[in-house]
Formats: structure tokens, C-alpha cells, sequence
């Protein structure tokens, strides 16, 4: 039986909310998940669709940087869940088993994309067993100080277009109204600090892979 996914309600953004944080506790959405899996319960999936999506959408744009690729990633996340509900098996929670999928298909974007340079060490260390590690934490310092450096070096409009894009998560026809421009040179300037940021980056980055 295919159902078209529930109604994104508005969601308020934060790019601080962490892995361990979400909507309902660990117990209800074991419950809600299981009642999807095992009795193909539409009414849980939309309970489970509205009470974690806005934390996953955060943790998937703490990741992929952008909004609308966020939203597209978790959309798809819980597409799957509903399309491959007979299929599916589950050997830790619900919860951890949301955020691992929405991590995987995060990075498998940013593997085909190659927009990984600043997500690659910093973000993913929230996740990481060894997150906690004093000389990681210093690694990931270092390597965000010169992204800073690398992005404070941008010139100024594009600079002004990425950081509203990365840091207040905007989406680009929001950042296009904003400064009076339009989508399209959004998305040029974008594609020009992605491209001066890896140029910037390259060494750094391959030599920490």
C-alpha cells in the first residue's frame, strides 16, 4: 500500500540541535516505529514523520550545509521507511536507527557532491565513536579556523550569500529576496564558494582524509 508522506509542518530551525535530542523520547518512538514495521500503521508513521523531522532536517543540514537538500535527504529517509516497512530490520532503536540513515544518505550526498570540506571532520564528529577524543577536538578546531580564514577571504557578496546560506540555513529563494537578487545568481554565488573553498582547502583537506 503506497501513501504519499505526511505534510511538513514548519519547522524552527536550529543548527545547534545535537544527535541526542528529538521530538518524542526513545521509548515512543520505538513504539511508533514498530507499529509502522510490524502493522502498517499509517497513523504512527505520521506521528513518527512529525515529531522527528524537524531534528533530523537540523542534523542533515549540520552535514549537507544546505536546507533544501536537507529537506529532500529526510523526505526520502522516511519514504523508504514506509515503502520498505516488510523489509526492514532493526537491531538497535528507533532513534538511532533514524539518525544512521539520515548520517548515511547525508554523506552519500556529500560523497557525489564533494561538498564535504568542512562537514567531513568537524560535523561528522558528533557521531563518531572517538567524538570525545582531545586531539580530534583540536584537529576539527584547527581545520574549522582556516574554513573561517578560507570563507572570510570570499569576496563580499559572495561571502555575505554563503554564510546566510550555511549559517542561518536560508533557503536560496529566501537569501534572493533578502538581497534583491535573483535565485539564479544565489546559486552562482554559492557554486563560486564551494569552488574557491576547495581550491583553498585542498591540501588541508586531502592530507586529513
Amino acid at each position: 500500500m503506497n501513501r504519499p508522506l505526511p505534510l511538513v509542518k514548519e519547522c524552527n530551525t536550529d543548527l545547534r540541535v545535537s544527535y541526542s535530542k528529538g521530538g518524542e523520547s526513545a521509548a515512543d518512538i520505538d513504539y511508533l516505529l514498530s507499529r509502522v514495521l510490524k502493522h502498517d500503521d499509517y497513523e504512527a508513521f505520521e506521528k513518527l514523520f512529525h515529531s522527528n523531522y524537524c531534528p533530523l532536517l537540523n542534523f542533515s543540514k549540520r552535514l549537507v550545509k544546505i536546507n533544501e537538500v536537507a529537506e529532500e535527504l529526510v523526505s526520502e529517509v522516511f519514504s523508504k521507511i514506509w515503502c520498505f516497512r516488510k523489509r526492514i530490520v532493526i537491531s538497535s532503536s528507533a532513534k538511532s536507527y533514524l539518525y544512521t540513515s539520515v548520517r548515511n544518505i547525508s554523506f552519500d550526498y556529500l560523497r557525489k557532491e564533494k561538498h564535504s570540506i568542512w562537514t567531513n571532520l568537524e560535523d561528522a564528529a558528533m557521531i563518531t565513536s572517538d567524538y570525545q577524543d582531545p586531539q580530534k577536538q583540536a584537529e576539527f578546531k584547527e581545520l574549522q579556523t582556516k574554513v573561517d580564514l578560507a570563507v572570510a577571504r570570499l569576496p563580499k557578496q559572495c561571502r555575505l550569500v554563503f554564510q546566510l546560506s550555511r549559517n542561518e540555513g536560508m533557503k536560496y529563494v529566501d537569501i534572493a529576496d533578502s538581497l534583491c537578487l535573483s535565485v539564479k545568481t544565489i546559486e552562482t554565488q554559492i557554486s563560486r564558494a564551494l569552488k574557491s573553498l576547495r581550491l583553498s582547502l585542498k591540501n588541508e583537506y586531502l592530507q586529513r582524509l
